[in-house]
């Protein structure tokens, strides 16, 4: 299965990458993992950076049009960790195995972006630093797959 993180920006903190990469290490048992980091605009306006993040990253996007697209928006379905594992449970099976997982830009999703017919999954109804959710991600993509092989995990 092949499955790529585009994100905006860089790990930057040792903690965070570690971590991070703990992870990445744990899922290239089951998966081949990328994580593609694109450069956020931050310098104008909020209204103005959300556009022009949100269409960058619908061109990048427009590279993986073979792969099932999964946006990690906040606002969206709150999925719990079975309910997670099943999306990726079903690509695997049933369609191309291949997923990108979607972090968007800090200033989120522009109204545009929302509008496109990408799947939209939450973790919950909290803001969480890129970094930090990152890193959450992973850990939910390697428990998906703990749970997908019947392997033990700690809860």
């Amino acid at each position: 299965m092949n499955i790529k993180i585009v994100c905006f920006g860089k790990l930057d903190k040792k903690f965070f990458i570690d971590s991070f990469n703990e992870y990445a290490n744990r899922i290239s048992k089951y998966a081949n993992l990328q994580v593609i980091e694109l450069k956020e605009e931050y310098q104008k306006e909020d209204v103005v950076n959300k556009n022009i993040n949100s269409d960058l990253l619908m061109d990048k996007l427009k590279t993986f049009s073979d792969h099932e697209i999964i946006c990690m928006d906040v606002s969206s379905k709150n999925y719990s960790t079975e309910e997670f594992m099943s999306i990726i449970e079903n690509n695997k099976n049933l369609k191309q195995a291949k997923i990108v997982f979607v972090i968007g830009p800090s200033d989120g999703f522009s109204d545009k972006f929302l509008q496109q017919n990408y799947k939209k999954v939450s973790f919950g109804n909290i803001t969480l630093p890129h970094q930090l959710f990152r890193i959450i991600l992973a850990e939910q993509i390697y428990r998906a797959f703990k749970i997908m092989n019947n392997e033990k995990y700690h809860k």
